[in-house]
């Protein structure tokens, strides 16, 4: 099958996001779209052949997904999205979620999704009225793109998966094959889970339903703090990205 360079990628996340605005589709599903076009079955099979993950031969790290957003812009986020208008017309709440793009394959590594979390929740906070509703896109931004749970998937090899256990960054509900997406693991040993678990919560939870961030300010600082936490340890020995041959062991 054919392989795709970084800019013809970039070219066609721009389509996809084009046929979203124009069909009122799902991000995820306007990317399969764009990969069915092109010979292959889903967007993460036609990501996994490009060469953005390296053609056979030393693998090329992945460069990193920075948040950009100014405060200002954070808190158009935090407005309720306009009422959508017309006979199929879909709920207020669902057309908020419809404007939040996939960026499950944006991330350069585990650290990286911690590293975009702790600078989205820093904009947050710097937002002097903290209100999220459910039809706003910075609540469903929150629940697709922050780290929620870190999800075992091998001995001592864990995925960061979003609030609805899905990869982080990935918006509908489609499902998911974890081993598709190698960028979001990550390697954490012994005890360290402990060590940014929410009180409460079991081992590998950054929060639960009674303290998710988009509750209150002083839920998004004890998250923050939390991130901050899982910052450190990834930065360390013990968050070293697992290497493929290490995945199949």
């Amino acid at each position: 099958m054919q392989t795709f360079s970084h800019a013809q990628i970039e070219q066609f996340k721009r389509k996809a996001k084009l046929n979203k605005q124009v069909s009122a589709i799902p991000h995820s599903q306007a990317l399969d779209l764009v990969a069915q076009d092109n010979g292959y079955g889903n967007w993460s099979l036609l990501m996994k052949h490009s060469s953005m993950h390296g053609s056979p031969g030393p693998k090329r790290a992945r460069p990193k997904f920075r948040f950009t957003r100014t405060p200002e812009l954070m808190r158009l986020a935090l407005r309720k999205v306009p009422e959508p208008s017309g006979i199929d017309a879909p709920r207020r709440v669902d057309f908020a979620r419809q404007k939040i793009d996939d960026i499950s394959q944006a991330f350069g590594s585990a650290p990286n999704v911690v590293e975009f979390a702790i600078d989205y929740m820093t904009c947050l906070l710097t937002v002097p009225r903290f209100r999220l509703d459910s039809a706003s896109t910075a609540y469903w931004e929150m629940r697709s793109w922050l780290p929620y749970y870190v999800h075992p998937v091998e001995v001592d090899v864990f995925l960061l998966v979003n609030r609805h256990y899905k990869p982080v960054g990935q918006v509908g509900n489609e499902w998911a094959k974890y081993e598709e997406f190698p960028h979001l693991q990550t390697r954490i040993t012994g005890d360290s889970l402990r060590r940014f678990t929410a009180p409460g919560s079991s081992e590998g939870y950054l929060f639960n339903d009674g303290c998710p961030p988009w509750h209150s300010r002083a839920d998004a600082i004890s998250y923050l703090s939390r991130l901050h936490k899982l910052s450190q340890l990834l930065k360390g020995r013990a968050g070293q990205t697992p290497t493929p041959n290490s995945l199949n062991s």
